[in-house]
């Protein structure tokens, strides 16, 4: 628009002096680089105000090939160079042996990390030689390989390329499931990870971004990236969201993902204050059965009890997912009404929860 209006500015000088001046040119301003793009902009800020990441560090890329992880890597790429910045960046890409296409996309990623000049890191995983749920067991093996690829490389930190578009799906999905305020904390900007002897802290600093800002970067830039058929699959729960829900919700409200980190902002916090009430209400050692008065019992907040059975099962070794709000709902229920007898809960890998008439047990 500014280069219009002087464009406009010059020709009515000219009209003004009777006609052309021989010699005389108008040049538009080009548009910005590339490096200027809002998403460019976003990551910095993240990296600055949400992820911690001083100048001068070292942090391992997670890159499948998809559009997200093509998106970052970029990103980062444009970031790296700049002085106040200065990143020592490892392009990470995890074969997981899922799909005949797999192959390509580890061949694509090496060939972009050799175009963009960066040292590039592969690591083989099988989970679907291992029992149990498959995403799962791929999820837990990838952050393994890109740590044991941070390790190698001394590298910090892990970016991975979720964005806001991921953080409404995952508050939805979670939602469906039952999740109170611990679960409904969504994805978080950053997130420490113990590994062998080593901690990393994995990064997300695509949160604030939507999905039409990363396909307008890649745009923009000319830059091709792979497609993964499974997110097609709409059997499966997160791409049903995807595909069927998340429009709709745009439809009705067009910032519906940044809504969603809003909303998971407000839920964070209000974990931080109920997470401190029941580690005060709690006060003894996970040593052994964890006890309660049942008296007591009933004059403690539902919700800050809940977090306080939840942490007790996580202790004695209940998955994180199986404690959901509405699997412990029944049992604070039974906590805090006036009934006698015993009443036991089960939980996975052998824990319980035992109401008496006197008290309230833990034990696995």
């Amino acid at each position: 628009r500014r280069a219009q209006g002087l464009t406009a500015i010059a020709h009515n000088v000219l009209k003004g002096r009777g006609g052309k001046t021989p010699g005389c040119t108008i040049d538009v301003m080009p548009a910005p680089p590339a490096n200027y793009h809002p998403l460019v902009r976003s990551v910095a800020r993240a990296l600055r105000q949400r992820c911690d990441v001083a100048p001068g560090t070292s942090i391992v890329v997670g890159c499948s090939g998809g559009a997200d992880s093509i998106a970052l890597l970029r990103a980062l790429a444009m970031l790296a160079s700049r002085r106040k910045w200065r990143l020592n960046l490892i392009v990470g890409h995890v074969q997981h042996h899922l799909r005949e296409e797999a192959e390509g996309d580890a061949q694509f990623v090496e060939a972009l990390a050799r175009e963009l000049g960066l040292p590039y890191a592969r690591r083989d995983i099988q989970p679907a030689e291992l029992p149990g749920n498959l995403e799962a067991n791929a999820r837990r093996l990838r952050y393994a390989a890109l740590a044991e690829i941070a390790s190698e490389h001394h590298a910090a930190y892990i970016a991975t390329a979720h964005h806001a578009d991921d953080q409404l799906e995952t508050l939805l999905m979670r939602m469906l499931r039952g999740a109170g305020i611990a679960g409904l904390r969504g994805i978080a900007w950053c997130k420490q990870h113990p590994a062998a002897n080593d901690i990393f802290t994995v990064i997300r600093p695509m949160l604030a971004i939507g999905r039409d800002e990363i396909t307008a970067l890649l745009g923009e830039l000319g830059q091709p990236y792979r497609q993964d058929a499974t997110n097609l699959d709409t059997d499966r729960t997160r791409a049903r969201l995807r595909h069927d829900v998340l429009p709709v919700l745009k439809e009705i409200q067009s910032d519906a993902p940044q809504k969603a980190g809003a909303l998971v902002e407000h839920f964070s916090d209000l974990y931080r204050l109920v997470d401190a009430v029941a580690q005060e209400e709690s006060e003894r050692s996970y040593g052994g059965p964890l006890m309660f008065s049942r008296e007591a019992v009933r004059k403690i907040n539902r919700v800050v009890l809940g977090e306080m059975l939840r942490r007790a099962l996580i202790h004695q070794g209940v998955p994180h997912g199986r404690v959901t709000s509405s699997a412990l709902q029944p049992v604070i229920q039974a906590a805090q009404d006036n009934a006698g007898g015993t009443r036991s809960f089960a939980f996975a890998n052998g824990a319980s929860v035992t109401i008496t008439r006197e008290g309230l047990t833990v034990r696995r």
